[in-house]
């Protein structure tokens, strides 16, 4: 294949944006994928699955109450709802001497916890830098194979659907170096995964190193993800409910409950083509983009 066919192939970000997002996604449903609180409260009505909310604070009057209302409680998530990047998010999996203990040993106080919540209020990582709300979620207990491969956080499943139909696939996994967030420009690792079977796999031309976690030591190819079909199903369904028809939904396993849909996303990164090792225009060109 020649390199001007193989650029051909590639989504590049003016295209993505003028041929997919603007064409088939009407900004006046953005909201929907925007605000994690929204989305929840959408999704939740149409019985899709997703974390459990704990609470939301959308005024600053509420958060005078935050640190009484989660004093001695662990084993929680405090998102803004128009966060951008997985900025802004703690996981929190201790209270010890009257702190929180974060997924990467963070201590929060009181005062540091209330801090932290009143910048997300304030959009310091909102999307557009307006006033946000806060989210506090049950935390996910992870799926037995997905602890064993992951950093202390949790790995999520970015999935591509273009008018109904999934075209790609991949899994970022926490490490060390990303403090323990599945985010790849974080430093979190990224491995395709096959859209058909749901086996993880490492993309043509990158470093075989890629194949095993430097953390954990776990090899991270030839896995069979639990839930597979479950998670494809929900992947085809959403977009009845959800008029945005070019979309990236991010999946995390639950050993309880199984998928839950963590957020959507109406402008998804292009990463995914450099983890599936192949470009993502091709495949939505076959749909009929």
């Amino acid at each position: 294949m020649s390199k001007k066919s193989r650029y051909n192939q590639i989504l590049g970000i003016n295209r993505r944006n003028i041929d997919f997002i603007y064409e088939y996604n009407e900004r006046k449903h953005y909201k929907m994928a925007d605000d994690k609180l929204v989305s929840k409260e959408l999704l939740e009505k149409q019985g899709f699955p997703t974390p459990r909310l704990i609470k939301a604070y959308r005024y600053f009057f509420e958060l005078k109450n935050i640190a009484q209302d989660l004093y001695g409680q662990s084993g929680f998530v405090m998102k803004p709802a128009k966060g951008k990047g997985g900025s802004g998010i703690l996981i929190i999996d201790e209270f010890t001497n009257g702190k929180w203990i974060t997924s990467s040993g963070e201590k929060y106080s009181k005062e540091r916890l209330s801090q932290h919540a009143s910048s997300i209020l304030s959009g310091v990582y909102s999307l557009d830098n307006m006033d946000d709300a806060l989210l506090i979620e049950e935390k996910i207990q992870l799926d037995d194979l997905l602890k064993k491969i992951s950093y202390k956080g949790i790995p999520d499943i970015r999935v591509i659907v273009f008018k109904k139909t999934p075209v790609m696939a991949m899994m970022r996994i926490p490490s060390k170096r990303s403090k323990g967030k599945a985010n790849l420009h974080a430093g979190g690792i990224g491995v395709g995964i096959d859209i058909g079977s749901g086996i993880t796999f490492i993309a043509p031309g990158l470093s075989s190193s890629f194949g095993t976690h430097p953390d954990t030591g776990v090899i991270l190819t030839g896995l069979q993800l639990p839930y597979w079909s479950e998670i494809m199903e929900i992947s085809q369904k959403i977009q009845e409910v959800v008029p945005l028809h070019y979309l990236g939904i991010d999946f995390v396993i639950d050993q309880r409950y199984g998928p839950q849909i963590l957020e959507l996303n109406v402008r998804p990164g292009l990463e995914i083509q450099n983890i599936n090792g192949k470009g993502l225009y091709r495949e939505l060109e076959k749909i009929g983009g």
